[in-house]
């Protein structure tokens, strides 16, 4: 019988000796923390437990809190950060298979991790493990899989208006939970934090801050201070000076928030790092301060080029989902002999079930965006407010606006269109201004357009143009991203965004050199598993 090891961190609830439960703070659980209560009950969870010669390791639909696991002939080790893992199984070697992967996407897809046999639980999973012989079955039981079209939903104007009153209710849910706190809202000039500033005006709850970062004289930031002031919101701004985002990004502290961040297993977020810091340390957001980044279920996962094609293939849609999951570097084709890649999108197309229907190629496409990239980078910015002491919520991927996003009709699939419009409308009724005309559309590009599309793409024009376009992008950009590259010129940043690297791909390669934060030596010192 194989033992079991634990390495959780004190953040999560030992109700005994075989049973460890991670939730929001004040969220109530079933007494018997059955996966399939939890999964019930909605909400944010992580589960560890063991029955007997079954070891059970469960994730929400978000992955709120990641967990890993090594099989050893002796023990199960289980953690919270594959770091952990690492650390307590001498030796264990870093892979360089999702080394190389790493470096291309930020992240490693499916089940495996940087480390050589140590596996991570993807979102809406619960995986076994037999402790008799150390057997493991997963199964996904909360994926994003779009349903059929009930009859009233078919009116996209009908579904807008649901989904307004499915964030209705998330945001009350959310006030309730808050009880009291400050919930701050990071707010950009975007669609997302726009919709949430304005629900939050519209509540009349009392604790709110919202606020934005930017170098001074930052557009985006002028433009953020605007919304909230039409809004009556309070509002601050985090200017962002390079030397001084470069010397605490030298900090000593920093190589906690990297190993925490990354897990083992994906790029940290740090987008929000600098501003939450530096207002944690001002006071401005106090201890158990609830975060709500905008981040939504109505998926941007790109997939135009599958939009014509009729009953298509497994391969069809890897090439279409390969481009932008391995874009830091611009060289997709580099990792897709990978045979650890190619065993995990094999396993995804196991999992999506494509039968060969448009919606259902819809649906496998915004599952694969969401489990991978949303899921291990995007929403993965929460390690930063919890690195802080602070909480967090993501109303807009509340289970209920889950359940109602999957039976949305096509064209609100397809465009995000009608999102743009109801999100324009709500704020102008707030502010007593008269509704902007309706927006609606396919997000069909027109027959000409699509040409020139393609004759750039033939000619290498459009990778050109993209590539110049990012130079001003990244060596310009108003939130400052190349101050946290560590050592780097603008001249080097220059050439390197011109031979296809983005800042993320640099921030990757500085990661796993452990160049990126001085402090911090996560990788050098490991042996590797070639």
């Amino acid at each position: 019988m194989l033992t079991v090891e634990r390495h959780l961190s004190r953040l999560w609830d030992h109700r005994s000796a075989d049973v460890q439960l991670r939730r929001a703070r004040g969220a109530s659980a079933p007494a018997s923390c059955d996966v399939a209560e939890l999964r019930a009950a909605g909400g944010l969870f992580g589960l560890v437990r063991r029955d007997g010669p079954v070891l059970t390791l469960a994730t929400d639909h978000l992955r709120s809190w990641p967990l890993y696991y090594r099989i050893g002939q002796d023990a199960i080790h289980v953690a919270d950060n594959a770091f952990d893992i690492a650390d307590a199984v001498p030796d264990t070697p870093l892979d360089a298979a999702c080394m190389q992967e790493f470096l291309h996407a930020g992240y490693v897809i499916g089940s495996d991790t940087l480390f050589a046999g140590v596996h991570q639980v993807p979102a809406g999973t619960t995986v076994t493990i037999d402790l008799r012989d150390g057997r493991v079955a997963s199964r996904l039981e909360r994926p994003l899989r779009l349903q059929p079209v009930p009859p009233p939903l078919e009116s996209l104007d009908v579904f807008a208006e649901r989904f307004s009153e499915g964030v209705d209710d998330a945001m009350a849910r959310l006030i309730e939970a808050a009880d009291g706190r400050t919930i701050a809202l990071p707010l950009s000039a975007g669609l997302d934090s726009r919709l949430l500033a304005t629900r939050l005006a519209r509540s009349g709850y009392p604790h709110v801050l919202t606020y934005t970062y930017g170098l001074p004289g930052a557009a985006e930031a002028e433009a953020s201070r605007r919304i909230a002031a039409a809004l009556g919101l309070p509002w601050q701004k985090v200017e962002l000076h390079p030397a001084r985002m470069q010397e605490a990004w030298q900090s000593p502290e920093t190589a906690d928030f990297l190993r925490e961040s990354s897990g083992g297993a994906a790029l940290p977020h740090i987008q929000d790092w600098y501003a939450v810091r530096m207002l944690t340390r001002s006071g401005a957001l106090a201890p158990a301060s609830i975060v709500i980044p905008g981040h939504t279920v109505v998926s941007a996962a790109r997939d135009a080029a599958l939009r014509d094609v009729p009953n298509p293939t497994g391969e069809q849609i890897l090439a279409a989902v390969t481009p932008w999951t391995f874009d830091l570097r611009s060289r997709p084709e580099a990792v897709s002999g990978n045979p650890k890649v190619r065993a995990a999108l094999a396993e995804f197309l196991r999992e999506a079930a494509v039968d060969g229907s448009r919606r259902s190629t819809m649906s496998a496409v915004r599952w694969f965006f969401h489990r991978e990239r949303q899921v291990k980078y995007i929403l993965n910015s929460v390690r930063a407010y919890e690195h802080f002491g602070l909480d967090w919520a993501l109303p807009l991927h509340d289970l209920q606006l889950w359940d109602l996003y999957e039976q949305a009709p096509d064209a609100a699939i397809e465009s995000r269109d009608w999102y743009r419009s109801l999100i324009e409308r709500d704020h102008a009724e707030q502010l007593g201004l008269p509704a902007p005309a309706t927006v609606s559309g396919s997000g069909a590009v027109s027959a000409p357009r699509a040409m020139l599309r393609r004759a750039m793409r033939v000619t290498g024009a459009a990778a050109l143009h993209t590539r110049l376009r990012r130079i001003s992008g990244v060596v310009d950009h108003p939130l400052g991203f190349d101050a946290l590259l560590t050592g780097t010129s603008r001249t080097r940043l220059t050439a390197a965004t011109l031979r296809g690297q983005t800042p993320i791909g640099m921030y990757a390669e500085q990661f796993l050199r452990d160049e990126w934060s001085r402090g911090a030596r996560l990788f050098t010192t490991r042996p590797i598993h070639r």
